[in-house]
């Protein structure tokens, strides 16, 4: 949490302009340049001090810290409340009964029948990856302090609902003893109901005074007298943001053309458009490309308008590359084909070493055939919790559950699959290569086989599923995946001891098992290590990277990403068109995302 509000803070617009262009680093340029009021109940609203910091407005007796930011786009609202996540995470350091901030947007609330603490318990596991009980557990005991943005966010016929639901959070029995809600003003004056909150602070444009003093001290001389001449150039600047990004924009850009435009919205479009070609046009000082090396600024804005298209169909501020998922139906059945036919190759090698070409191409495009048309979400195996503490012991009874679920489904599907698979190998054997009474006998093989391989695949995939769990620290990009590919090593390791064992058992048992002639224990036992091998692999790991590598070719076939997304993803965080925490990327201000979303390449 730390690191996320320190580095969000870091790559916010306002300090970014102030170290590209500030000559001096002076404590009041850091200072918020907007002014502030607060209003508690029916109270007229009250101007707060200028020396005022949220903190102290958020500890207030009469709003006992439950409050509500308002704001236009661009005021500062999500700056204001990062201000005050980095002094309550100050205060959960320092005192560890204080309640732990949590930030949360509100975009992902999309079940209209999910209350808020379902929510907020899912976006605990997906975002910070606590398990569902310990997530349930500190709900309940009031350890969090939700800080919820982006209601203006949700999706317009969800607002309303949003708003109610968020209130019964509030009277009800796991409601938090402090919260924040963060919305834009003018949406939020739409809504029928009122948040149950006990005060709101609106943040106030800025004034001309302080846009002058602020672009003084930047050496903006000509944007300051032009502002000063244009009232309705003023009254759009009125906002932090696009104060900031007219900073940077004008850089590559004539301020005339700009004054030309006629209305407020056509202003807007312009700045926007300016401000992302003087990020495209400026002189790249990076490490993430070589020089003369990076993307072109067409490639860059065509990969970024998918991204936020992408995120906006999703309902996402947030963006990881290993929670990419095949969901778009133009590309789903390409997809599907390629990872069934990466299995199907790999299967066929598998069953061709051990029963010959022939059988190896069949088997494995019968199973490619299946897993593409199987459908399915991509799921990491990005960790294995195994701990001896309160909670996870508690936990063990869930644990064993899995195991004995496990074990019947990897029973039924072992002899289920070892009969057909049995039964195509007998057919080819006796049909395509003469050999007489190979049915029944490749029918009573892969019975045993599957009981073998089924108890196997049931007891490790339960105790994966029992142990898996997601990544608690994205530091890294894709760190999901990376971590699926390492986990995939591991049980394959674990794998290689179980297939000794089966060795073992398999050669004592057949030597007093009475099998037809039919029947060779060689060829079972092989047939099983292989599967099973195969199975701890594919479970551990490697079936997620395989088919998050699967989508991300698609992608890069058809042109929507670069092959190496993470280092594309962090150029755009250099240019100040993104913002990058760990593993996470946003977009530097839902304006922008909303300019790329609606962007028609020329």
């Amino acid at each position: 949490m730390y690191d996320e509000v320190e580095g969000r803070l870091t790559q916010s617009l306002h300090n970014a302009v102030l170290i590209n262009l500030g000559k001096e680093a002076q404590p009041q340029q850091v200072r918020r340049p907007w002014d502030a009021e607060v209003k508690i109940g029916r109270q007229i609203a009250e101007a707060l001090p200028e020396n005022s910091t949220i903190a102290t407005v958020f500890d207030r007796s009469d709003i006992a810290r439950k409050l509500l930011i308002l704001g236009a786009p661009g005021s500062g609202k999500t700056t204001t409340m990062l201000d005050l996540a980095q002094s309550l995470v100050q205060s959960a350091l320092a005192d560890k009964h204080a309640a732990i901030p949590v930030l949360l947007n509100l975009s992902s609330w999309r079940k209209t029948d999910q209350s808020i603490a379902a929510w907020f318990q899912e976006e605990l596991r997906l975002k910070y990856g606590v398990s569902a009980k310990l997530g349930s557990q500190w709900i309940q005991e009031k350890k969090l302090l939700p800080l919820l943005d982006g209601l203006d966010e949700v999706a317009a016929e969800r607002q309303e609902t949003c708003v109610n639901a968020i209130n019964q959070f509030l009277s009800g029995e796991q409601r938090p003893v402090a919260v924040v809600v963060c919305s834009r003003e003018e949406e939020y004056n739409l809504y029928r109901s009122n948040l149950a909150l006990n005060g709101a602070i609106r943040l106030k444009p800025l004034t001309p005074e302080q846009m002058q003093d602020f672009l003084h001290r930047l050496g903006q001389r000509p944007l300051a007298d032009t502002l000063h001449q244009d009232t309705h150039l003023q009254e759009l600047l009125q906002a932090p943001l696009l104060l900031s990004m007219a900073v940077l924009a004008l850089q590559t850009s004539s301020i005339e053309d700009w004054q030309q435009l006629s209305t407020a919205q056509n202003r807007l479009d312009w700045l926007l458009e300016h401000y992302v070609l003087s990020r495209l046009q400026m002189e790249y000082r990076g490490n993430t490309y070589p020089p003369q090396k990076g993307p072109t600024p067409r490639q860059t804005r065509h990969w970024l308008r998918w991204l936020a298209q992408l995120m906006a169909q999703q309902s996402q501020t947030e963006f990881l590359i290993e929670n990419l998922q095949p969901n778009e139906t133009l590309h789903k059945k390409t997809y599907r084909g390629l990872y069934g036919l990466i299995v199907g190759l790999i299967v066929g090698l598998i069953f061709g070493l051990i029963f010959g070409l022939i059988v190896g191409v069949i088997v494995g495009l019968i199973v490619g055939l299946i897993v593409g048309l199987i459908p399915g979400n991509i799921d990491p195996v990005e960790a294995f919790q195994i701990s001896w503490t309160r909670e996870a012991l508690q936990e063990i009874g869930g644990l064993i559950r899995g195991l004995i679920r496990g074990l019947i489904r990897g029973l039924i599907v072992g002899l289920i699959g070892g009969l057909i698979v049995g039964l195509i190998v007998g057919l080819i054997y006796e049909l395509i290569r003469g050999v007489t009474g190979a049915l029944i006998g490749a029918l009573i093989g892969g019975l045993i086989v599957g009981l073998i391989v089924g108890l196997i695949f049931g007891l490790i995939g339960g105790l994966i599923g029992g142990l898996k769990t997601n990544i608690q620290t994205r530091v890294t990009p894709n760190q999901g995946i990376k971590a699926s590919l390492k986990n995939a090593l591991i049980l394959g390791t674990i794998a290689l001891v179980l297939s000794f064992g089966i060795y073992i058992l398999g050669t004592i048992a057949f030597t007093y098992l009475p099998l037809p002639d039919l029947v060779e224990p060689q060829t079972i036992i092989t047939t099983s290590i292989c599967l099973v091998i195969w199975f701890c692999i594919t479970k551990g790991g490697l079936e997620p990277a395989i088919q998050h590598f699967a989508l991300r070719g698609v992608l890069y076939r058809n042109g929507f990403m670069p092959w190496n997304y993470a280092r594309f993803l962090n150029f755009c965080t250099e240019k100040l068109l993104l913002q990058r925490v760990g593993g996470r990327y946003r977009f530097i201000h839902k304006l922008v995302q909303d300019y790329f979303a609606d962007r028609v390449l020329p």
